[in-house]
């Protein structure tokens, strides 16, 4: 059985000027904005006032700002609550009742450290802080609230750092 070794090429190949035109420096990704339904805010007297900041119940984020939404669902998610994805979030609630001790700090730390790498490769963590609301001297009449502040290095091209909180409470 003989093969040929023929190619056709059709067309014309794209010029260097409309290469550069036509792709970007970095990948613009999107994703939903966090939390989905904040389209209303609620004002004092009871009535709703419709929150101008949002095009909509489900308006598109990119950038930083959706990374930081993903890192925030990702830590306020309980393990073992989406259907698809049994073990994306943090299981805070078992910390619930621990004394609020180092090596409960460090075990907390430890597991949002795990979780990160697993859900989250394209962020390198720089530093990792979590802190109770006395230590952190937050004027709040709840008492036992963790914050938890990172920040992170974006592993692409741009290599930005920024910083995200979570208040757990």
């Amino acid at each position: 059985m003989a093969t040929t070794t023929e190619h056709n090429l059709y067309g014309t190949n794209v010029s260097l000027s409309v290469k550069r035109v036509t792709s970007s420096k970095y990948k613009k990704k999107s994703g939903f904005v966090y939390p989905l339904m904040s389209k209303f805010d609620t004002v004092t007297g009871g009535a709703l006032q419709k929150n101008t900041s949002q095009k909509g119940y489900f308006s598109k984020s990119y950038g930083i700002p959706l990374i930081e939404n993903n890192l925030k669902q990702l830590i306020l998610c309980e393990r073992g609550s989406r259907v698809m994805l049994p073990d994306f979030g943090l299981s805070l609630q078992k910390y619930l009742f621990e004394p609020l001790d180092e090596t409960t700090y460090f075990l907390i730390k430890n597991d949002i450290l795990r979780t990160l790498r697993t859900y989250f490769s394209i962020v390198n963590v720089i530093s990792l802080r979590v802190l109770s609301n006395l230590q952190n001297n937050m004027r709040s009449p709840e008492k036992n609230q963790l914050l938890i502040t990172l920040t992170l290095q974006l592993m692409d091209e741009s290599l930005d750092i920024f910083d995200v909180q979570v208040n757990i409470g």
